[in-house]
């Protein structure tokens, strides 16, 4: 299954970080290829974005609902693809450190049905890459803002 994780020291207290992932708007729009989101309610969005997949690029719309918050700590999603037969799961979590924040993404995309262990080949490498840039750009973002 393809799935990856990026660990982070970012410079700024956790509060800080967590006040950043806290609103969806602020880090839904540093996933690599970003189109478009929309918040649907309180825990739910769409996400659209261009995935290059080496030989193919596609246009993904996924539904992400936001299964888990705990402040200052973690928050933690589920991905529904809407227009592809993809599902999965991602998390950032917080940990205080002496003067920075460890920000770890995680990120797990799979395809389902007949073409399931052809888009997961597909996205062995893209899945690593995409939630290491995605959290790299949030540590940027945060730098930039603090």
């Amino acid at each position: 299954m393809p799935n990856g994780t990026k660990e982070i020291n970012v410079t700024a207290s956790a509060q800080h970080v967590w006040s950043f992932l806290e609103e969806v708007d602020q880090w839904a729009p540093l996933i690599p290829g970003y189109i478009a989101h929309e918040k649907v309610s309180g825990n739910q969005f769409t996400w659209k974005f261009r995935a290059d997949l080496g030989m193919m690029q596609k246009n993904i719309v996924m539904q992400v609902d936001i299964t888990e918050k705990v402040e200052r700590s973690m928050i933690a999603f589920t991905l529904e693809g809407l227009n592809e037969s993809l599902e999965g799961n991602g998390s950032f979590q917080l940990e205080e450190a002496a003067e920075t924040t460890i920000l770890k993404g995680y990120l797990d995309i799979r395809g389902k049905g007949m073409m399931g262990s052809v888009i997961n080949s597909m996205m062995k490498s893209y899945v690593p890459e995409t939630v290491s840039a995605l959290t790299e750009a949030i540590d940027l973002k945060i730098s930039q803002i603090e």
